[in-house]
């Protein structure tokens, strides 16, 4: 199920940065999720499930565990946000 999105969100993703080829930004966002998203997906099918392998500890607190794919995705969608605010700022 989860190889599924991530392959139908490739599919959209690569059919956005085709329509949008100008935007520096948002392509490099779409990028960056793109990147994520076949990662995950390769995990998955090599090995059933995603491979977190980098974990976190600050003194007694735990980070949730993650891998260089769910970073490329957290970027992606930060930058998708700051996008969309400078277009709105541009906008006014």
């Amino acid at each position: 199920l989860f190889t599924g999105f991530g392959l139908v969100a490739a599919l959209f993703i690569l059919w956005q940065l085709r329509a949008h080829p100008g935007q520096k930004l948002f392509s490099f966002a779409l990028a960056s999720i793109l990147g994520g998203a076949v990662g995950n997906v390769i995990d998955r099918m090599m090995h059933g499930y995603v491979v977190d392998f980098l974990d976190f500890y600050w003194a007694s607190s735990h980070f949730p565990a993650f891998n260089i794919a769910d970073a490329g995705i957290s970027v992606g969608a930060a930058l998708l946000i700051l996008d969309e605010l400078l277009r709105v700022r541009r906008e006014r």
